[in-house]
């Protein structure tokens, strides 16, 4: 049976109201607007590799979207793990080396100065978000270590 939008918002609501929060411990990695726009990221990423040229599509392209599609693999482990720090850490990883192959693709001129630049406002984006939440954690971390001494 489908559920219409308006039920699903009054099940899911956005605000966060104070009887939602109580009753849910953790988000849905889907729910993230970190795993959104690295998704969002992957289905562009998955358009520009196919205009690539034949060598690159097949080096640098499977690459790019294999470093994307384990981001999104390592969001929804970090999400429901309670060792986020690691996992992050992970990510940021990958992050990296996305973002470096994205600058070969523009020194090599397989894509335009341009189409990197919609990217990197995304990209941009995910960096910051997964920085952040590395940080909040590895915050929680120290004052739980602050309390036990």
């Amino acid at each position: 049976m489908r559920r219409s939008r308006s039920l699903i918002k009054a099940e899911y609501p956005r605000s966060g109201s104070e009887k939602f929060l109580k009753n849910r411990v953790m988000a849905l990695s889907e729910e993230l607007p970190l795993y959104r726009d690295t998704y969002r990221l992957l289905n562009n990423l998955l358009i520009l590799t196919q205009d690539f040229p034949r060598f690159f599509r097949y080096s640098m392209g499977s690459r790019m979207v294999d470093l994307t599609l384990d981001m999104l693999s390592l969001i929804y482990k970090a999400n429901s793990s309670y060792e986020k720090v690691g996992v992050l850490t992970e990510f940021l990883d990958r992050y990296r080396m996305l973002q470096m192959l994205f600058r070969v693709c523009v020194e090599q001129k397989v894509i335009t100065e341009r189409k990197y630049a919609s990217f990197g406002l995304l990209l941009e984006k995910i960096g910051k978000q997964a920085t952040s939440w590395k940080q909040y954690n590895e915050r929680g971390m120290k004052k739980q270590e602050d309390k036990r001494q």
